[in-house]
């Protein structure tokens, strides 16, 4: 029988903090700064003589919010404010019929049929990565497996439903994105004391610099694809060819640039992280890992790994799912009480923060059984059919449920079956990163890990 392995959280703030030590924590990273009692209660409520904040944990309460009446909590200016100096007013950011439109326009290479056939550029992409290991001296050595997965990724977007992207701008896409997110949780923090957007701090220049050299990039992109005129079909061509059904426009080239940057930063981003804590479990817990190299071989023998394979993975499946439990790519969503309505029984004024944080809703001491333990069992089709459609989100949930949701899961699956059938990943019994919040949930430090190619 092998021991129960409980992999590296976050130790919350014993109780709600002061101002002061709340942002303290806040900045270092987020997930530091919400209080023990978020992890136990359905609804906590943040603020003296208004409320500021409150975390939402209950799946119902949650439900209410994100699709029972998602008209009455619409995405905030936070949102705004932190992601529109790279993604302008595209997906992410955009309300109303703009987003409508939009979401319309970009949703046909997102649908099944468009996905299945993305998958061989998916495996190449872990087969590059495994050939770079090949590469390296000795039978065994270690890598960042975080810096990895985020080229492996990359090159699937940039090769798939966003082509055009040459080696050296994708270079400085990865290195600018990472600047930007480096300092994001004070830019964060200024929006919640409402500092004007003016406001400096710590990584200020940075992040102004590096969204400059990334919407210079999607827009040289779009101009090339106007010039090239080329017969693609993928996310780019489809865009450039958008008609608004009201007044038969076009969309414009800052709309397209906003929404390429939307890909190309945040695209690759959630699989990363979710494919980098996926080995950094599977090092940890050895008997799972070969027990789905096991199920690999006895599936896909020494054949390719194609998109009929993929989904006789169950067991993977499952590893993939606890391991986007405990470590969701998208960790926490925000709202904004628009009506002052009740809420769970408290009465929240107009333009409260409403966060729901799904790291913490994935570790919840009322909606899971040892909630902190690595368990991929909990995700068998008989247990997960009890839980509340919104108990379990890594995407997200509602209408605005991250769009790329399925070609995500596809593309881990694909990349971490990939990886485990030609190479072992072993963990050097000291590495417990912790995971901090930075739009998507990233290991502290980095993950270096010991592989040794097969």
């Amino acid at each position: 029988m092998t021991s129960a392995l409980y992999p590296p959280t976050v130790t919350p703030a014993s109780r709600p903090l002061p101002l002061l030590p709340f942002l303290g924590r806040f900045v270092r990273n987020p997930l530091r700064a919400i209080p023990q009692a978020v992890y136990d209660e359905p609804i906590v409520t943040y603020g003296k003589k208004r409320t500021l904040v409150a975390w939402v944990t209950d799946p119902a309460l949650v439900e209410n919010i994100l699709v029972k009446n998602a008209d009455r909590f619409p995405k905030t200016r936070l949102d705004r404010r932190v992601l529109r100096p790279v993604v302008g007013d595209g997906l992410l950011t955009a309300q109303g019929d703009s987003w409508r439109w939009q979401r319309k326009i970009a949703s046909p290479p997102f649908r099944h049929s468009e996905l299945l056939s993305y998958v061989p550029a998916m495996v190449d992409a872990a087969d590059r990565c495994v050939m770079q290991w090949r590469r390296r001296p000795g039978a065994a050595f270690t890598t960042d497996v975080e810096a990895d997965m985020t080229e492996a990724t990359f090159n699937v977007v940039a090769r798939t439903i966003l082509a055009g992207i040459s080696e050296a701008d994708g270079d400085t896409i990865k290195r600018s994105g990472r600047a930007y997110l480096d300092p994001i949780s004070w830019e964060v923090a200024a929006a919640l004391l409402q500092y004007p957007e003016t406001y400096w701090h710590p990584g200020k220049t940075r992040m102004k610099r590096s969204a400059a050299e990334l919407r210079a990039i999607v827009k040289g992109l779009v101009a090339r694809r106007h010039r090239d005129q080329s017969e693609s079909n993928d996310l780019v061509a489809r865009m450039l060819a958008a008609k608004d059904p009201e007044t038969g426009q076009p969309m414009s080239d800052e709309i397209i640039a906003d929404n390429l940057a939307t890909f190309l930063f945040a695209g690759h981003e959630t699989t990363a992280k979710a494919l980098t804590w996926a080995l950094y479990i599977l090092a940890r817990a050895p008997e799972w890992q070969e027990r789905l190299r096991d199920e690999i071989t006895a599936t896909v023998g020494n054949g390719p790994i194609t998109a009929e394979t993929i989904n006789k993975l169950p067991t993977l499946s499952r590893v993939l799912k606890e391991v986007m439990r405990l470590y969701p790519p998208a960790p926490v969503m925000t709202r904004v009480n628009a009506d002052g309505i009740e809420i769970g029984g408290k009465e929240l004024q107009n333009s409260t923060l409403i966060v729901m944080p799904i790291f913490i809703i994935h570790r919840h001491r009322a909606l899971w059984e040892d909630p902190n333990r690595f368990d991929p069992d909990r995700f068998l089709p008989e247990k997960e059919a009890r839980y509340p459609r919104t108990q379990f989100m890594p995407f997200g949930y509602g209408q605005r449920i991250c769009i790329g949701s399925s070609f995500a899961i596809l593309e881990a699956t694909a990349i971490l079956a990939t990886l485990l059938r030609n190479a072992r990943f072993e963990w050097d019994g000291k590495l417990a990163p912790e995971p901090v919040s930075r739009v998507t949930l990233r290991p502290k430090g980095g993950m270096p890990l010991i592989v040794r190619p097969l």
